[in-house]
């Protein structure tokens, strides 16, 4: 008999739709929704929507807003100096782990993940861009073998894919980001753990200089702007 494999649940559905529209701006900050508005785009029942609200408020994508309604968190500034300063403490030690763990194998995937990025420069499209860069840093946290490190970065990662598209909508980012991921890359693959790390501090405070100074100061008060009449499941990058 075939093994039988789970499908995700509807909360998951819901859960990944509208954490997708959040994060690549289909649903902009100061949006306001409802769970009743949510599940008709959805086509799926309030239920399900509630608890992928709820999680969703837990980890700051959504706030109260009145009775049974929420908006979309805005970017602010201070929390995302903060999420930068917690990569400056977390992102060099990954890197020094990788170095320390890195296969042939696992160089040999990195220099594709590189590939991949070089085509999204090429390619211009930003949420593939976005996409690269999660997922070659993701590689270095896998590569570190620290579970812990991994998990804590996977929900701040997702933080990031609101604020990265302002940034690499300018074009004169793009190559030198994919040039830094090469540098630590050569450094990982070549056994060099404090190369490694003092590469990935680097890249780590230029991208905060980026990404933070691009947030305003104080959040624009937009007030309810109307939910989009189209909200769909995660697009394939």
């Amino acid at each position: 008999m075939d093994r039988l494999i789970p499908g995700p649940t509807l909360i998951t559905r819901a859960y990944d739709a509208i954490l997708a529209a959040i994060c690549d701006g289909r649903l902009a900050p100061g949006t306001r929704l409802t769970q009743d508005e949510l599940a008709d785009r959805l086509h799926v029942s309030r239920q399900p929507v509630a608890q992928a609200v709820s999680v969703l408020k837990s980890q700051g994508f959504l706030r109260e807003r009145g009775r049974r309604g929420v908006i979309i968190a805005p970017l602010e500034r201070e929390f995302f100096r903060a999420v930068y300063q917690l990569r400056e403490a977390l992102d060099p030690m990954a890197a020094r782990l990788a170095a320390q763990h890195c296969t042939r194998q696992d160089a040999a995937v990195g220099r594709r993940l590189i590939v991949a990025g070089r085509q999204a420069v090429r390619n211009g499209r930003t949420d593939r861009l976005i996409s690269a860069d999660a997922q070659f840093h993701g590689w270095i946290y896998r590569l570190s073998a620290n579970p812990l490190l991994l998990e804590t970065m996977e929900l701040y990662w997702k933080h990031l894919r609101r604020a990265m598209h302002g940034v690499l909508r300018r074009r004169s980012s793009r190559s030198r980001i994919w040039d830094e991921h090469q540098a630590i890359l050569s450094a990982v693959a070549a056994g060099d753990p404090e190369a490694a790390a003092a590469l990935s501090l680097a890249h780590v405070r230029d991208a905060s200089d980026r990404v933070v100074l691009s947030i305003p100061e104080a959040p624009v008060d937009t007030g309810f702007l109307p939910v989009p009449a189209r909200l769909v499941a995660r697009r394939t990058p």
